[in-house]
């Protein structure tokens, strides 16, 4: 029998056949006594050292064990669909937690003068955010019927609760006073900022950075509301007793709404001439 599978049986590994054609190489360019060694410490990295239950030391890190077992057992599903809401609820808190995480991390680079890094962070912060947004999209896959029998086991939860886009919406107005205030520090307006762009370059693409986020906020809660539409209909409540039509007065407010509207003021000072 050949070293490799005295030391490390051919039948424990994945893939077994493309493993074994790997294992032929080597026992045909090493010795067994060095092969023997190779196998022996390839089975040592493999096995985890850091603290839990995971088979791996990936599973640990991640904790995947309590991460998996967040969701309801298939069992005590009260829809098969409800495994696509919880998981993508579930998922977009993760990412609106890792959001809101950057953005306060931007926040005190911000106050620090450290612009450049501050506005690294917050184009981090509005990737993570995309997927939320575009996860609204996979529960539109959910029946208005079948959604009502998962809605049956809600109590009063609502999105409204949502401690994720709520630590969003907590941070977002702090982040305009930390720009506010280094703009003050420079003494340059918003429309001087943009103008001369180029010479306060760092300061400028924060603020164009903090627009794709209050432009992402204004996304999430435009497809959240057209996704209540079109699930349980516009002229209606939700779980907390809250009219839809709330969420679209919601959905009109921003953050940074001189940012916005310097647009408006450089257009027309280009049209007027100087």
């Amino acid at each position: 029998m050949p070293v490799a599978q005295l030391v490390y049986p051919l039948s424990t590994w994945k893939e077994p056949r493309k493993r074994s054609r790997m294992v032929r190489f080597l026992e045909r360019t090493m010795s067994p006594k060095a092969l023997a060694h190779s196998m022996n410490k390839a089975e040592e990295m493999r096995k985890p050292i850091l603290p839990g239950q995971g088979a791996s030391d990936y599973e640990r890190y991640l904790r995947t064990d309590e991460l998996l077992a967040l969701q309801k057992p298939p069992a005590h599903l009260l829809h098969k669909d409800e495994m696509t809401f919880q998981v993508v609820h579930q998922a977009s808190e993760l990412l609106m937690k890792g959001s809101a995480f950057e953005l306060e991390r931007a926040l005190g680079l911000i106050t620090e003068g450290d612009f450049l890094n501050a506005a690294r962070l917050i184009r981090r912060a509005n990737m993570e955010l995309e997927y939320p947004i575009s996860m609204l999209h996979v529960l539109e896959t959910i029946t208005p019927y079948d959604y009502h029998i998962i809605r049956a086991g809600l109590g009063h939860g609502s999105g409204l609760d949502s401690p994720g886009f709520l630590a969003l919406l907590h941070i977002g107005p702090r982040l305009g006073q930390a720009f506010d205030d280094q703009l003050q520090k420079s003494r340059l307006t918003v429309h001087e900022l943009y103008r001369r762009h180029a010479e306060f370059f760092g300061l400028h693409d924060v603020a164009e950075r903090m627009l794709d986020f209050d432009e992402r906020m204004h996304l999430f809660r435009f497809h959240h509301l057209k996704l209540a539409q079109r699930i349980i209909g516009g002229g209606v409540v939700g779980t907390m007793g809250t009219p839809v039509e709330v969420l679209h007065q919601r959905m009109e407010h921003l953050f940074y709404k001189e940012l916005w509207d310097v647009r408006n003021h450089i257009t027309e000072k280009t049209i007027d001439g100087p």
